[in-house]
């Protein structure tokens, strides 16, 4: 990808760093020299934003594995200074294994943190000066943050898969990009208030979950424009949707009709 540095292979997965990442180190180190006065303090922001880095190849390496025990691949994963995203090869995924492979990530960040937590002690004398303590919370913020259910952040991907399950893929990959431009509203709001960074995290919210709504549909079609086989759609097609197809044809009873042809009798039941 272009504008990215590569960081090696990980489980067999090419893992590459956006150059933005060496403007964040940059950063980092004057916020801690401007914090502490020190060499020491601007060395501990570097290795504290490396360590952060180092938590979210972690958090993305859970998608990539998980998705490899269902035999799908992971074609590299990024990390920018916005967080890291793992390429998985693209295709409409059963719901289930969509769900299971959006929550590994979060899972992975939520046991490190605990398992950081336990390192840096109870939880009475964590202390944000800590570098385990500070880690640890860094860690479940990455976890929890990315179970809100807008799309493209995981707990999107989570609420899709959901969907997915009782309507066609392409509307509720809508439904949930639909649902991530206005948690994407409200943190350009927050932004406003409190945090500059929630502003570009909301950029990036609001034009990734319309690319991704873009992408599903131009992939397998329309709901709206594609017309059903006769019957319907089977369970399992992207476009099944159980309130229109099996259950009211399996419902509905088959007409009989008896022929008599050249002196013989047939029974005929129309579909």
């Amino acid at each position: 990808m272009k504008w990215s540095l590569r960081l090696g292979r990980f489980f067999g997965i090419d893992t590459n760093v956006h150059v933005t990442f060496l403007l964040l180190l940059a950063w980092s180190a004057i916020n801690g020299l401007g914090e502490g006065g020190t060499l020491l303090a601007a060395a501990f922001g570097v290795i504290f934003m490396i360590a952060v880095f180092a938590s979210v190849l972690a958090h993305e390496l859970g998608h990539a594995l998980t998705a490899r025990a269902f035999g799908i691949e992971t074609r590299q994963i990024l990390l920018t200074p916005l967080g890291g995203m793992a390429e998985i090869e693209s295709g409409v995924m059963r719901p289930r294994v969509e769900m299971l492979i959006a929550l590994a990530g979060p899972a992975v960040s939520l046991a490190l943190g605990g398992l950081l937590m336990l390192l840096a002690g109870s939880f009475a004398t964590l202390s944000p000066a800590s570098f385990l303590g500070a880690l640890a919370w860094a860690n479940l913020m990455i976890g929890l943050f990315n179970l809100v259910p807008a799309f493209p952040m995981d707990g999107g991907r989570v609420l899709r898969a959901w969907l997915a399950g009782r309507m066609h893929y392409v509307r509720a990959t809508g439904i949930a990009a639909d649902i991530g431009k206005y948690a994407a509203i409200a943190f350009a709001l927050l932004g406003v208030f409190y945090n500059p960074m929630l502003i570009l995290i909301a950029g990036f919210v609001y034009l990734a979950g319309r690319a991704e709504a873009s992408s599903v549909a131009a992939r397998i079609g329309d709901p709206y424009l594609d017309a059903p086989p006769r019957g319907g759609w089977r369970r399992g097609h992207p476009g099944y949707d159980a309130r229109y197809d099996d259950p009211p044809r399996a419902r509905r009873p088959r007409a009989r009709r008896v022929v008599i042809h050249n002196g013989r009798l047939y029974v005929v039941e129309d579909d």
